[in-house]
């Protein structure tokens, strides 16, 4: 007799296991106590994919549905980075432009004390440039 044919079993063995035990198993699993493979071992359970099957089955999923990795989309991921980088430049921007309108506010304040203390004129009046041409030029036409 070859070596194949002895390795062969004439039936496929059949284990049944019991509800307790298998939760026992699947509790030491998801604690971290034992990994898969350990507690096959250490249980003597058959099959590479028992565990994982008594666990999906405990969680409430369909054993023998495969569960679908979601591929990595790529254009997904860039348009996702490049917005995250608009974020933090507006984040930036809008810091920027606080900090620009604290020290105008600063500047008018100065302004209006120094006015207010020295008893002058610092902020030029709209249209006052054009007023004042408009006057010189009047005067040299006379």
């Amino acid at each position: 007799m070859s070596k194949k044919q002895s390795s062969r079993r004439a039936e496929p063995q059949k284990l049944f296991y019991t509800e307790e035990f298998k939760q026992k198993i699947v509790n030491e699993v998801l604690s971290g106590k034992l990994n898969k493979h350990q507690a096959s071992k250490l249980y003597g359970i058959k099959g590479n994919a028992t565990i994982l099957y008594w666990i999906r089955q405990s969680q409430g999923l369909n054993p023998m549905e495969k569960q679908v990795k979601q591929i990595a989309n790529f254009a997904d991921m860039k348009k996702n980075i490049t917005d995250k980088k608009l974020e933090e430049e507006l984040k930036e921007t809008k810091e920027l432009l606080r900090i620009a309108e604290l020290r105008a506010d600063v500047w008018q304040k100065a302004v209006e004390i120094a006015e207010e203390k020295f008893d002058i004129d610092i902020v030029k009046k709209f249209g006052a440039q054009a007023l004042q041409q408009l006057k010189n030029k009047d005067q040299k036409e006379k």
